[in-house]
């Protein structure tokens, strides 16, 4: 069973997911950055591309975005003969903007409800085979007289547990909250029209209902306001401080996990994530076996518990697009074959599409995932700047020292990593401080990054700073 946990008290909104007593999944709304999956904008055609099949659109957002004909419900043979430069039309964003790409929109607009979702253009009706043949076909008929021939909408799975005059009766109010977008007065369009919270709505519509045990909330306000959006499942949903406050500080540690790229699991595995614009490459190694023989039983075991933890990993993180994973190598094709089975298996348990493709013949998994919303790394982390080797720090500072470093001063105050000092004596075979003619007084700091000129000036001056931040120094380095 699944538990949601939701802080709104900080001005940077966040929502848990919970199972076994374990965070899975870990969403952020963040004031100021914007996510727009879901929502819905009039946006202005700027350019078609015949080629492309697809539209630019202007939606007010900086960069165009990009519509293609599959996505327009009422789409011609054409995109050209479809719509027309300086059109104006109902848009919804269906994947977030990435790099220099604009947004992905849709035509087809969605509305959803804990039951139901409207199409205001979908043009047919979808109903969950999990309802009763009498209950679907009551709905059919209903759905028959209230919508046009225009409109559509999808009966969901939760539907099953509810009276079916519940879910028309939330049908009519998505269909009122469609009338109040598309005649709302404000500015000039292009503009945004409606945006669907991912904190809580989106979250919380995520999982099937029979799967959620508790929802949980950090304030007294917020509890009320979602037992009166969701009233029929106003009893999984609670104010508990206690539990709100004991998650807050497990994110204090899950942010440090996030952010590090390598993680260790049970039995001496570790994994190694790398995420690149392209793509997303993932290493599994096991030290504990380094410099052994693996038996074709003990690869397929590391190679298991590895994979149940990446697919968590792509949860937790939300990591999407292409993923490839370098598992232990398996001679044995049937230890392969049953590897892609179970991660087959896992990858159902995941509510975004994720697809096991195989292995290929360098021994290395495909896998495809959904985007969805933004990554919590994107937030939690600047983009990792390339780190030099200490071997190019070394080379890299005695340039600086020869010919950078310290022009018309007497002396320089070098801080250093100790593990620059130990690599330098094996790389250069006299000491820098002789070809300089500064005097150089240097002293060993832990928690420098290979090293650091901290000042420059008189000997006088330097002397004096060394004596009163008590730094021990060496003037040979």
């Amino acid at each position: 069973m699944r538990e949601i946990v939701f802080h709104t008290l900080t001005s940077e909104k966040t929502g848990v997911v919970i199972e076994n007593n374990r965070i899975n999944e870990y969403v952020i709304d963040r004031p100021g950055v914007k996510a727009l999956t879901g929502a819905v904008f009039v946006g202005r055609v700027e350019n078609i591309d015949h080629g492309l099949q697809a539209a630019f659109v202007d939606i007010g957002e900086g960069k165009h975005a990009f519509l293609r004909k599959p996505a327009i419900p009422w789409a011609k043979e054409s995109i050209h003969t479809t719509l027309k430069e300086g059109e104006y039309l109902f848009l919804q964003v269906i994947k977030e903007s990435k790099g220099n790409k604009g947004p992905q929109v849709s035509a087809d607009i969605t509305l959803p409800g804990l039951y139901t979702i409207y199409q205001p253009y979908g043009g047919k009706t979808s109903i969950s085979k999990k309802l009763t043949s009498a209950s679907t076909t009551h709905l059919q008929l209903e759905l028959e007289e209230r919508l046009s021939p225009v409109e559509g909408c999808i009966i969901r799975t939760a539907a099953a547990e509810v009276n079916p005059a519940q879910v028309l009766k939330e049908l009519e109010v998505l269909k009122e909250q469609w009338l109040k977008i598309t005649t709302q007065q404000l500015r000039k369009p292009p503009r945004l029209l409606w945006k669907d919270e991912i904190i809580p709505s989106q979250l919380i519509r995520k999982f099937p209902l029979n799967t959620l045990e508790t929802i949980i909330v950090d304030r007294v306000e917020e509890s009320e306001r979602l037992k009166n959006s969701y009233p029929s499942i106003k009893d999984k949903i609670s104010w508990n401080p206690k539990r709100t406050n004991e998650v807050a500080r497990r994110l204090q540690d899950l942010q440090m996990e996030l952010i590090d790229s390598r993680l260790e699991i049970d039995g001496g595995i570790e994994i190694v994530i790398e995420i690149t614009e392209a793509m997303t490459v993932i290493d599994v190694n096991s030290y504990k076996y380094k410099g052994k023989a693996f038996s074709n039983s003990q690869t397929l075991d590391v190679n298991r518990r590895a994979g149940k933890e990446i697919l968590r990993q792509l949860r937790l993180r939300n990591i999407s697009g292409i993923i490839i994973v370098d598992f232990i190598s398996m001679k044995d094709t049937s230890a392969a074959d049953q590897l892609i089975k179970e991660m087959k298996n896992l990858a159902k348990q995941d509510l975004v599409r994720t697809q096991i493709l195989g292995i290929t013949r360098l021994g290395l998994m495909e896998i495809t995932r959904k985007n969805e919303w933004m990554s919590p790394v994107q937030l939690l982390q600047e983009n990792p700047e390339s780190v030099f080797t200490i071997e190019t720090a070394v080379y890299r500072l005695e340039r600086e020292l020869l010919f950078g470093a310290g022009k018309n001063q007497e002396a320089i105050l070098l801080s250093i990593n100790p593990q620059l000092k130990i690599v330098k004596k094996q790389l250069l075979s006299s000491s820098i401080s002789s070809k300089i003619p500064q005097e150089l007084f240097v002293r060993e700091d832990p928690s420098v990054s290979h090293y650091q000129i901290e000042l420059e000036g008189s000997v006088d001056m330097i002397r004096e700073v060394i004596h009163k931040r008590g730094y021990h120094v060496d003037n040979v380095f």
